[in-house]
């Protein structure tokens, strides 16, 4: 579980954005507050670790869109995560620097990791390294240490935890065409092998009641899910009431809805099989009627008892279903061109307690922010 997050300069976020998770932590702001960058941050540090730093920074077209900048000047990108790892604390964080805008080196890493009563630790500057004997990875300025130890027992633990931290932003395109059989773990983030693992994800009898009793509350006569071969590809189908026949009929993913694709490809996200320790979700409201959405915030909240479940939206009704005795509410701002993130507190959640405003519309009001932002100062 991450227990903190530290992140700064990364895109728009500022310097030294502190962010202490829940189990189920909702992120919320309007548009272009860098909601999505907080996210997208653990995405960087997940691609960083598994394909390499370059690719990570390939993949968001340039360190030039990946770290903040002011006047021309391009600040250090620091990302940051305080773990709770086999419910050992640990470790995980690394600077980017770079004198130039298309330039960039790995400037310190360092990696803490227990093991029952041992800690292995290691410490890098430039290409100066200290670590455990025996261990010297290979590595240049522009690669982690980290991505070469996977295959080391002592970080190995630290490796696997971050290598299946996996954001979703679901398109129902995606889902709705056939798809080749993808041996790929996890779910990917659109939802690229989908039917792979929903055709895992219903050979358990438990997870298969979940969600078609989501899918049946969403639509009113979906009844079962199966998967099925032509050609070469997978095909996901949905068995529905046909009310003009009053019969039941088969229908293929391509013949149903937005709301109800995406829907489908959440709760496949969040039953998967092994469950994953973070699940990020962006939106989960977009394309969805908003009667489904207490369904799917309690979806939400039961994936949060095995996995870490971090949401970004602008849904004033998963505002006002939360609950706000269990959940972590943060609200993100941009500020002086940079973005912030503060976490709500029981003082600013009064009105909200004593039943005199809901949640939703002590946010839209803009005293909430207020509240939290009124002291920002200029970096």
């Amino acid at each position: 579980m991450i227990k903190e997050l530290i992140i700064s300069n990364y895109r728009s976020l500022g310097p030294n954005v502190r962010i202490q998770l829940g189990r189920l932590s909702i992120l919320v702001g309007p548009n272009g507050s860098g909601k999505s960058n907080v996210l997208d941050a653990l995405s960087f540090v997940r691609d960083a670790v598994t394909l390499g730093l370059p690719a990570a920074v390939t993949h968001r077209n340039g360190i030039d869109s990946v770290r903040r900048r002011s006047h021309g000047r391009p600040f250090d990108v620091h990302i940051e995560l305080r773990l709770s790892l086999n419910s050992a604390p640990a470790k995980y964080a690394f600077t980017l620097t770079g004198d130039r805008l298309e330039e960039y080196r790995v400037k310190m890493e360092v990696a803490v990791v227990q093991q029952e009563e041992t800690v292995y630790e290691f410490q890098r500057q430039g290409n100066n390294w200290s670590g455990p004997e025996g261990i010297t990875p290979r590595m240049d300025e522009q690669s982690l240490a980290l991505t070469a130890l996977g295959g080391t027992k002592q970080f190995k633990p630290l490796v696997d935890f971050l290598s299946v931290i996996t954001v979703y932003s679901i398109f129902p395109d995606t889902l709705r065409i056939p798809q080749r059989f993808d041996t790929a773990r996890p779910m990917k983030r659109h939802g690229e092998n989908w039917i792979s693992i929903l055709r895992e994800l219903i050979k358990d009898r438990e997870a298969k009641e979940d969600l078609v009793a989501g899918l049946k509350k969403l639509t009113g006569d979906i009844e079962d899910v199966q998967v099925t071969s032509a050609a070469g590809h997978l095909i996901a189908e949905f068995k529905q009431q046909v009310r003009a026949r009053k019969g039941k009929r088969w229908f293929e993913a391509a013949q149903q809805s937005d709301g109800t694709l995406r829907v489908a490809g959440l709760l496949t996200a969040l039953l998967q099989k092994p469950s994953l320790p973070v699940i990020g979700v962006e939106e989960p409201e977009l394309t969805v009627h908003p009667g489904a959405l207490p369904m799917l915030y309690d979806y939400l909240r039961q994936a949060s008892e095995v996995s870490q479940v971090i949401v970004t939206t602008h849904s004033p009704i998963i505002l006002d279903v939360a609950d706000l005795k269990r959940d972590v509410i943060f609200v993100v701002k941009r500020v002086s061109g940079k973005t912030d993130v503060r976490k709500v507190t029981p003082k600013q959640l009064e009105p909200v307690r004593k039943s005199l405003l809901r949640l939703s519309e002590l946010f839209v009001s803009g005293d909430l922010q207020l509240s939290l932002f009124d002291n920002s100062k200029e970096e």
